[in-house]
């Protein structure tokens, strides 16, 4: 099975915030929605793309998709990367969709991973991580992931 073990782990930093470090309103749904800055490191050199997916695996139900971004260059994902190309989120919209979990549950998790690709995916909209993730198989060279947490206060 393809998401079994990796022989190459990517290095994947939030930059702002550490590994379990929770996050800042303004990233969420209660803020200003403001996507994450996201590097990674020790990818192979015949990389040819990466694909970023930021999901919540706390999620009431099944995991869900707060971002999805596919065919990245580079090692840092930015908002004002120029011709970025994003899938849907869960919420059914494009881009990124902040944290948002239920008021009243505990703090959920909010986990970045990266995969590094021998090449691009040939993928035509509309892109979910359901069908980018059926693609994946053959292409992955390397994974890596981080987390950060966010629980909303009572209003």
């Amino acid at each position: 099975m393809w998401l079994g073990l990796w022989w190459l782990q990517l290095r994947v930093t939030i930059v702002g915030f550490n590994p379990g470090d929770f996050l800042s309103v303004d990233h969420t749904c209660d803020g200003a929605n403001l996507p994450l800055t996201v590097q990674w490191k020790g990818a192979p050199p015949q990389t040819e793309a990466y694909v970023v997916r930021m999901y919540d695996p706390d999620a009431p139900g099944d995991t869900f998709t707060h971002w999805l971004v596919y065919n990245l260059t580079g090692e840092e994902l930015k908002p004002s990367l120029p011709g970025l190309l994003e899938g849907y989120n869960d919420f059914g919209q494009l881009g990124y969709g902040g944290p948002c979990p239920p008021p009243r549950d505990q703090a959920h998790r909010y986990v970045v991973e990266v995969y590094a690709l021998r090449r691009p995916l040939r993928i035509t909209p509309p892109v979910t991580w359901k069908r980018v993730r059926s693609l994946l198989e053959d292409k992955v060279l390397a994974r890596g992931e981080t987390f950060v947490r966010y629980k909303r206060t009572r209003r």
